[in-house]
Parts: C-alpha cells; sequence; structure tokens
C-alpha cells in the first residue's frame, strides 16, 4: 500500500466553501485506478491534511497528476493559502479497528 499526504492553509473563513469543494470531489478521487481510501481534516486553525492510501506508488502519482486532482486545486485555489504540500511514501505499518 502507498499513501499520499496532502498539506495546506485554509484561508480564515473559508472552511466551510473549502470542505464542499472537498467533499463535491470525492467521488472523482474514488473513481481513480487503486484507490483504497481517503481522509481528510482540518485543523482548529485552518490547517488540513489528507490522507490518501492507493496500491501502488504508480497509482497515487497517476493520481497526483490527474485531470481530476488538478480541477480540484484550481476549484479550491480561492480557498487555500498557497501551494499544496505533498508527501508521497510506502506504508510500513497499519492497524485498523
Amino acid at each position: 500500500m502507498y499513501c499520499l499526504i496532502a498539506q495546506n492553509q485554509i484561508k480564515p473563513g473559508k472552511v466551510d466553501a473549502f470542505t464542499k469543494i472537498l467533499k463535491d470531489f470525492l467521488p472523482v478521487m474514488k473513481k481513480n485506478p487503486g484507490f483504497r481510501a481517503a481522509y481528510a481534516m482540518a485543523g482548529p486553525k485552518g490547517e488540513y491534511t489528507a490522507i490518501m492510501l492507493w496500491d501502488t506508488r504508480n497509482d497515487a502519482e497517476n493520481y497526483a497528476k490527474s485531470p481530476g486532482r488538478q480541477k480540484f486545486l484550481a476549484d479550491a485555489k480561492d480557498t487555500l493559502e498557497g501551494t499544496m504540500k505533498s508527501q508521497f511514501g510506502d506504508v510500513i505499518a497499519s492497524i485498523t479497528a
């Protein structure tokens, strides 16, 4: 399993607008090959973190370059500060309930 972590800062007063854009985008993300799961959070000061799980590194990298993700980033640009930061890596341990 492979992980993509995306982080950014949501502009003040834009959490609700960003959340709507994100929720509208989730069905698009789910259609990408190798998609396993996605979790997103907004911290108390508007810090945004998304953790996305993929079958392979190739699946995660293809998603990161996909037209769907590029559209999401364009749609969200007015709600976010600066450029989305992304980190990729192999999942080396996990546990679920």
